[in-house]
């Protein structure tokens, strides 16, 4: 015969021989599932759950770094950053989002690597939405619609699907739609040519706009995200006045071969330039304004990095590093039960293994079988993770504040590989030390029946307990922590009165609070810059006995601090008897106070302000409230009613009720408001929401430990159960040997129970410093905390002794009834 036609029938005997190899393990797999269903349930709904919660965190992941990827051009796109301290947390220098205007064109003539820059609205936190009215109609509140100059659509690369890239913005009074948004205003068909009238705030007279360009809403999410491109003109020219400024977001297309490194030299240096030549026009000395710590820096960010890296933020990556750690936790602890329960029936295969060495099969065609009986588990469980996803998705979403779908998603091939490499990793993970077990057996010695489990492997499956119940006995110490903060915040004395107060997303009018303080019901209307939901800070440096210091400074109406309700520790509040209140008095808060004198009430201060010196006499000290997160101290905070050295506009109209009838209160409010303004629709938030929405990410954060601390230690139940399992298995003769001498069933459970409260006992102990050491780091994220207690340690160490016992006794139970005399005859 020739060569090669032996070589190709001993390729084909070879296929068909792996073909029936594969069909003949097959078999063996599903028939060895089907014989023990418990097991494999238990093996596949573990390890459902926790591929459920990583495939979960993967989709997030993708999520959020598929921002700003719907078009390759986006790559030669930066966010330009100026450091300065306007409208900081604590007013101190920062390196910000928002820009001084004249930045813009500053790059736009001096950096030649720099192919367009654009400025653009930021999203400030106290901006409403805009009134948008066509014709007759009722107005509509649209949000993120966002002004900017002719050059944005030059910046940003979008598919325009009515208009184009070049003339959409390049008449002003112009508007470009997304087109999720223009079809909710007009529908289907051309809408080049046709006028909105936009109102941005409540006194506005509105402006016309007509419609240059609608966009495809892009796949993917957008760091500069907005349903509305405007032109008004307002971002065509910067302040005439050196020393005034008009602060917004600036965006710059550069060259593909400009180094980001040489680019950020370029722009530090044409900043300071332009810095120092107009030092003279803000009527400031260069060299001593930039002596005490203080520093010029203008700064390229890829935009590919700007939404992991806002100001003022903790990067979504850093937010989620306890749950991704979690879900890898849930994704061990499942291997680890499946590992346990695969070994616990390893006496049950043991003469199956001996049987087919005997016959001939090799050690690896054993490996094979055992891990193709992983694989159809892994696969199941992998199926069942995907209808647990699209069952817990909606609930995901709320938590996570996303709109995540599984089989709609932009970056579906890219998920499926990767499960698919979580299922390659998986099977191997939590199949081949089984897999290895099991073909390792001694056939002479497991026909003779004189199996017994190695050491090495008793070992390996106690320190697998011992782990899981370290992370069940962390997260139990972890929920009891946070439970405790959390009642700690929400029973907090905010140092106001939270209840019964609204606040309307508005500047004061005075002739609309007048109207509104004669409804029945409402006590106080008032304004301020500083309210929770709504704050902002504005620093302030004040000149006492020869010292400098830097204070917060809050704009105030005469009536906000008694209708925020605060606590007054020494003097005054403000009052319409005294006239000089709206002229240089001032009330300090308990953090300023201490740094001026012990007893500051009657004593006075200066400040300088553009060559012009103003006194300040205080009159009183009110205790500190919180009107931010508890992430940060109260700053220390000095409130005037004249708007000299500060200013005066809030976008806060906070209103008193003094009746339980709040919801009739608000619609006769509302009934006021659109006969003052019918083309501005109100809004507003009760304090209590404002109150809510600041300890919502740390209870949904809470929601989710609790609900993955349960699952894990439910798994971590499944793991014991396993283990105990193997044991009383492995000690049938020992057991029943002690029944047969007089034990009795209790003292057999307390034997086997023995052995498990040492691990138990063991995994607390690790888990004490483990789970000191996270909580403590995770107290420390607030700025007013409880004292870390030692109650929860020694509730999570009784919790995981009573859960270990009651589940190894069910089981010893079972080995302890069973009769000795089939266990004597087995062995």
């Amino acid at each position: 015969m020739v060569p090669g036609v032996m070589l190709t029938l001993s390729a084909k005997r070879f296929t068909l021989n792996l073909i029936n190899m594969f069909k003949l393990n097959l078999k063996i797999a599903l028939r060895n599932l089907f014989k023990n269903k418990i097991y494999a349930a238990i093996n596949i709904g573990g390890l459902g759950i926790g591929l459920t919660a990583f495939v979960l965190m993967l989709l997030y992941i993708n999520h959020e770094e598929s921002y700003d990827t719907w078009d390759p051009a986006l790559k030669n796109v930066y966010q330009i950053r100026e450091r300065h301290n306007f409208f900081t947390p604590d007013n101190k220098e920062h390196l910000q989002e928002s820009n001084e205007s004249r930045v813009a064109n500053l790059i736009r003539q001096k950096v030649p690597q720099v192919i367009a820059v654009t400025k653009v609205d930021p999203d400030w936190d106290f901006r409403t939405g805009n009134s948008v009215k066509i014709g007759n109609a009722d107005p509509i509140t649209v949000y993120r619609m966002k002004d900017a100059d002719s050059s944005f659509f030059h910046v940003f690369k979008y598919k325009f699907l009515q208009g184009s890239e070049n003339n959409a913005l390049k008449a002003p009074k112009s508007v470009v739609l997304k087109q999720s948004l223009a079809r909710k205003i007009f529908g289907e068909g051309n809408m080049l040519g046709k006028v909105i009238k936009v109102v941005a705030w409540q006194g506005d007279e509105g402006t016309d706009l007509t419609v240059t360009g609608v966009i495809e809403d892009p796949e993917t999410p957008e760091t500069a995200g907005f349903t509305a491109i405007m032109r008004t003109g307002n971002k065509d020219k910067d302040p005439d006045n050196p020393t005034n400024s008009n602060y917004c977001q600036v965006y710059a297309r550069v060259n593909e071969e400009a180094d980001p490194e040489l680019l950020n030299q370029t722009l530090k240096k044409v900043y300071v330039d332009y810095k120092k030549s107009t030092a003279p026009l803000r009527k400031i000395d260069y060299k001593s304004y930039f002596a005490n710590g203080k520093y010029l820096q203008l700064k390229a960010i890829p935009l590919a990095e700007v939404h992991g890296n806002r100001p003022f933020e903790i990067s979504w990556l850093e937010k989620l590093k306890p749950v991704i750690a979690i879900c890898v936790f849930l994704l061990l602890v499942s291997i680890i039960n499946f590992v346990n329960l695969a070994t616990a029936q390893s006496v049950q295969r043991a003469k199956e293994v001996g049987v087919k060495k005997v016959m001939g099969a090799y050690k690896q065609q054993l490996i094979g079988q055992f891990l193709l009986e992983c694989a159809l588990q892994s696969m199941v469980a992998l199926f069942l993770s995907v209808i647990l996803i699209e069952v817990l998705l909606p609930w995901f979403n709320t938590q996570f504040h996303v709109e995540l779908s599984f089989w709609h998603n932009a970056n579906l091939f890219n998920i499926l590989l990767q499960l698919l490499g979580l299922f390659t990793l998986v099977t191997l993970l939590a199949g081949f030390y089984p897999a290895w077990i099991l073909s390792n057996y001694n056939p002479a010695s497991v026909l003779k029946g004189n199996y017994s489990g190695s050491l090495k492997g008793i070992i390996l499956r106690n320190v697998l307990v011992v782990f899981q119940f370290i992370i069940s006995v962390t997260f139990i110490i972890a929920i009891s922590v946070m439970h405790l903060q959390t009642n700690y915040l929400y029973n907090k004395d905010l140092g106001f009165e939270r209840s019964n107060l609204i606040n309307i997303r508005s500047g004061y009018d005075q002739n609309l609070a007048e109207k509104i303080k004669r409804i029945p019901g409402v006590q106080y209307v008032a304004t301020t810059t500083q309210v929770m939901g709504n704050a902002f800070n504005v620093p302030e440096e004040i000149e006492y006995n020869g010292n400098k210091i830097s204070l917060n400074t809050v704009t105030i109406s005469m009536d906000a601090l008694s209708a925020l309700g605060v606590k007054l520790l020494k003097g005054r509040v403000f009052s319409k008897e005294y006239k000089q209140d709206t002229v240089n008095t001032v009330v300090l808060n308990e953090a300023a106070a201490k740094l001026i004198d012990k007893n500051p009430v009657g004593k006075s201060y200066k400040i300088i302000d553009q060559d012009r010196t103003f006194n300040f006499q205080i009159i009183g000290v009110i205790r500190n409230y919180h009107n931010e997160g508890f992430d940060k101290e109260v700053l220390p905070t000095l409130y005037k009613v004249t708007h000299l050295g500060g200013t005066s506009s809030t976008n806060n109209l906070i209103v008193r009720l003094n009746s339980d009838k709040s919801a009739a209160i608000i619609e006769k409010i509302k009934a006021e408001w659109k006969h003052a303004y019918p083309d501005f629709p109100m809004e507003y938030t009760t304090l209590d929401s404002a109150f809510d929405k600041v300890l919502e990410n740390n209870r949904l954060f809470i929601n989710m430990i609790m609900l993955f601390s349960t699952v894990s230690v439910s798994l971590s139940l499944l793991g014991l159960f396993a283990l105990s399992t193997f044991v009383a298995k492995r000690r049938t003769k020992e057991i029943a040997m002690r029944k047969i001498l007089g034990a009795s069933n209790v003292q057999i459970v307390n034997l086997l129970n023995k052995t498990f409260l040492v691990l138990v006992i063991i995994a607390n102990l690790i888990s004490w410093p483990v789970a000191y050491i996270v909580v403590k780091k995770w107290l420390n994220g607030f700025a007013y905390r409880i004292d870390l207690p030692l109650y929860p340690f020694f509730l999570a160490t009784v919790i995981s002794i009573i859960i270990a016992v009651l589940t190894v006794s069910i089981q010893a139970r079972r080995a302890a009834l069973a009769n000795p005399v089939n266990a004597l005859k087995y062995e």
